[in-house]
């Protein structure tokens, strides 16, 4: 039968019968699959842990390294700031504070002429490509706020405004002073839209379409207008996850665990909650979808794993499941589908916009653990495998054929960079070529 239809059908692992359409306030039933309905708007891009092409075994594009980067210090690591079409800007440490630089995403060449040592301050890309950096304490340049050009050559300054912090954000940068407290958002030539001061120190981060979150250091979380620094919601002991359709707040007090979900189009939260439930989480790991589970008495009394999937701009679910084969925890929701543990600690894998059945994974050896998905973490999607990983090994699954598709070695973090896979081995980074 059918997944959309409001009668049951077996799942493969013996699932029987029937859940029931959940309405503004869901309700957890037992015993089922059912799509109620799709996501409003795909994800499109390689966001959410949507990778790019690696049905095979990945080959190696490009390494950078301290061995290649000018003057690289310390043992710090290289990170990747911002991602544009074609280029990455990449920081890593080098004298007072740590140095940027641009290069080819196809094959890592540098393509500015020499680094930007910004000292203590930092640098920004915004979504247009334009380079903004803070430099206080560098060894090269005075203190000020540069533009870089194509090549690397900084341009002005202007006024520093004891900003620390550079974050691009649409077409303009946030600007987070030294001490962490003063947030605001400046276009490239520095004329200030809007500022806030905060009674923490803050760190800001882009989620979904462009909307801007600030989080404090004590566990206060602001979702704010990007365009007049206007909060759009505000919550504390509680952590946001965006989807390509909205964000889920889920609060993380013990004695009052709740979860919701909001609505974002263009960049705008819809501050009218879509759902208010007690006693459900948010399943870790990047998905295009929240799937969540039973959390406090209500998990520990029961004797099987349940499941919600949903999407963030509707009410209700698209799909749930329960049963008594499922277990209750390990679960891995990843890119656009979603891996269940049994009891048998063997894995049905379903995608997360239709119930689809992609396929399963039998029971791993005890003597091997990273073939075994409760020890790993899911990097990403590739089409329909899984790509997951451990400090040593990434792995591809492949649901339709039982098994894993190839594995990769590794000595370090593996992330999903604009769909890419990355690993983050001490003082260098290896980006693995898609096919």
């Amino acid at each position: 039968m059918r997944v959309g239809s409001k009668r049951g059908r077996r799942l493969p692992f013996g699932i029987g019968t029937v859940v029931v359409v959940l309405a503004a306030v869901m309700v957890v039933c037992v015993g089922a699959v059912l799509a109620i309905g799709t996501p409003d708007r795909p994800a499109t891009g390689y966001t959410y842990g949507q990778l790019r092409p690696y049905p095979d075994q990945p080959a190696l594009a490009w390494t950078a390294s301290s061995q290649t980067l000018p003057d690289y210090t310390s043992s710090d690591q290289i990170k990747v700031v911002a991602t544009g079409t074609d280029r990455w800007l990449l920081s890593y440490p080098s004298g007072i504070g740590r140095a940027y630089v641009m290069v080819d995403r196809s094959d890592g060449h540098l393509l500015w002429k020499h680094p930007l040592r910004a000292g203590t301050g930092s640098c920004g890309m915004t979504d247009d490509g334009v380079v903004g950096c803070a430099v206080n304490a560098s060894s090269d340049l005075a203190q000020g706020f540069y533009l870089v050009d194509d090549d690397g050559t900084p341009s002005g300054p202007t006024a520093l405004d004891d900003t620390a912090s550079v974050l691009g954000a649409g077409s303009d940068f946030v600007r987070i002073s030294s001490s962490g407290y003063r947030v605001s958002m400046a276009t490239p030539d520095g004329h200030e839209l809007w500022s806030r001061t905060f009674a923490r120190a803050a760190s800001a981060e882009v989620l979904t379409d462009g909307l801007l979150q600030i989080t404090t250091s004590d566990a206060g979380r602001f979702i704010v207008d990007p365009r007049t620094g206007a909060d759009r919601l505000h919550c504390t002991d509680c952590t946001i996850t965006a989807f390509p359709t909205g964000i889920t707040v889920e609060y993380t007090d013990p004695d009052h665990r709740m979860f919701e979900i909001y609505a974002v189009t263009d960049g705008v939260l819809d501050p009218r909650r879509i759902a208010h439930v007690a006693g459900m989480r948010v399943l870790p790991g990047p998905s295009t979808l929240p799937v969540l589970t039973q959390t406090g008495t209500a998990q520990m009394e029961a004797m099987q794993g349940t499941y919600v999937v949903v999407d963030p701009a509707k009410p209700g679910a698209l799909w749930q499941i329960s049963d008594v084969e499922l277990s209750k925890a390990n679960t891995r929701p990843c890119g656009t589908a979603v891996a269940f543990a049994l009891k048998s600690r063997s894995r049905s894998i379903y995608s997360l916009a239709d119930a689809k059945h992609l396929g399963s994974l039998p029971a791993p050896g005890f003597d091997d653990p990273d073939a075994n998905l409760d020890n790993l973490t899911c990097v990403g999607s590739s089409g329909d495998l899984l790509v997951l990983a451990s400090n040593s090994r990434i792995s591809a699954v492949d649901p339709s054929a039982g098994g894993f598709a190839w594995t990769v070695d590794v000595n370090g973090q593996v992330a999903d960079v604009d769909g890419f896979l990355v690993a983050f081995e001490g003082t260098s980074i290896r980006v693995f070529a898609p096919h």
